[in-house]
């Protein structure tokens, strides 16, 4: 009896030993184990920005988010974000699952999260539908679309007009060095990682091997994401497209060129049967140039007609577009080469929102745009060539490239 006692004694010392080892255990293991608040599970139609947000794991904590289910074309296990929260914009319906995993002073931990995707309500217009500002610089077809008593707000619907959905390739004339317009879509226009989101369209610079005579100039681009919703683009959204020609010596920043209008009962400056007026516009820059728009007879007013303002001044980023007469000794044609890449009227039409940057040059990281700035970017004030104004950035709409291939529209592949 006493021997049976002394076993069973054993065997209960035994099992409380097992049993506080595996107690042990289990306390060290939540000991390095990172808590995660996360949702558990989301709903997001389409083209829509989603916030994925996740609790703070202090300040040395390391953040990697993994798409482990993709209903699209089934790749998993690629991050997909390495910050606290994760921004998703999804371009195709379905389920799509995340896990979240987290480091810190020898700790971690994971959490995983799925988002149910569905359709938009309604179908997005790939093309620009709205228009905020439109503000040519002095030039020779500045003009091109006023009609006797517009204001700005009549111009800028005739503009909207001209490139929207209906009409997308129609040329709108930014004027001279400044000239701009700022245009938006309806949606966010996704930036998917890799690849080109949206396209802007120019002027003719087909086979740009060959040198065109008065080809149209580039355009900076700038791009604004919407995050407050207010459906405008705010002055601290901004952020600049940087393109090929950005690094280049010849490059020059915050080039600045004030143009004034002609006071009224001046008088003309003539001389030939082709000029109205050789002294139409007067023109100085930060370079020490001075020099006048002359206008032709059967042009048109440079000086935007609805301005209230006789005085106006543009300031920025100057491209070198190796400038050159087409012909020589004739100053009336020229040629000039257009950039490879980043720009509007670029041999490469297409834009990635990941060439986004702030002003001091540090990379975006937007999840996508809704709005759209186009800048003239081009000064080449040499012998008639001013007077000419041809050397002006045209802008003919633009178009979210991945509604394009989702619904196979038109011009996807162009």
């Amino acid at each position: 009896m006493k021997k049976n006692v002394t076993r069973f004694l054993s065997l209960a010392f035994a099992f409380a030993f097992i049993g506080c080892s595996s107690d042990n255990d289990k306390a060290d293991e939540n000991a390095n184990t990172i808590g995660i608040t996360l949702q558990e599970k989301y709903e997001t139609p389409t083209f829509t920005v989603l916030d994925i947000t996740a609790s703070d794991a202090g300040s040395t904590a390391k953040y990697e988010w993994i798409m482990i289910k993709n209903p699209v074309n089934q790749v998993t296990d690629s991050v997909v974000g390495n910050t606290k929260d994760l921004r998703f914009t999804p371009i195709y319906a379905g389920s799509y699952e995340f896990t979240l995993n987290v480091t810190a002073d020898n700790k971690k931990g994971s959490k995983n999260t799925i988002v149910n995707v569905t359709n938009e309500v309604t179908n997005y217009n790939p093309y620009i539908t709205r228009i905020f500002d439109f503000d040519p610089a002095p030039g020779m077809f500045a003009n091109d679309i006023y009609k006797d008593g517009n204001s700005k707000e009549d111009v800028m619907k005739i503009a909207l007009g001209r490139i929207n959905e209906t009409n997308v390739g129609y040329l709108l004339d930014l004027g001279g060095f400044g000239g701009s317009i700022v245009v938006g879509f309806d949606h966010t226009v996704v930036n998917v990682s890799g690849a080109s989101d949206f396209r802007v369209y120019g002027g003719d610079i087909t086979n740009p091997t060959v040198p065109k005579a008065n080809p149209p100039a580039p355009g900076l681009i700038y791009v604004a994401y919407d995050k407050n919703k207010n459906g405008k683009p705010d002055a601290d959204e901004w952020y600049e497209i940087i393109g090929s020609q950005h690094a280049k010596a010849n490059t020059i920043k915050n080039f600045k060129v004030t143009y004034h209008k002609k006071a009224a009962g001046e008088p003309l400056v003539t001389g030939s049967a082709l000029f109205l007026d050789y002294e139409h516009v007067f023109c100085e820059n930060n370079q020490g140039e001075t020099y006048y728009l002359a206008r032709p007879k059967s042009k048109k007013e440079f000086y935007p007609l609805w301005a209230t303002q006789t005085t106006i001044s543009y300031e920025g980023l100057k491209l070198d577009v190796d400038f050159a007469a087409a012909r020589a000794n004739q100053t009336t044609l020229w040629n000039s080469t257009p950039p490879e890449w980043g720009y509007v009227n670029a041999v490469n039409p297409n834009i990635d929102i990941d060439w986004a940057v702030d002003k001091n040059g540090n990379k975006a990281n937007l999840p996508g745009i809704d709005f759209i700035k186009v800048v003239n970017c081009v000064s080449e004030p040499m012998g008639l060539c001013q007077q000419q104004s041809s050397m002006a950035t045209v802008f003919a709409g633009a178009a979210d490239l991945h509604i394009l291939k989702k619904y196979n529209l038109k011009k996807a592949n162009n």
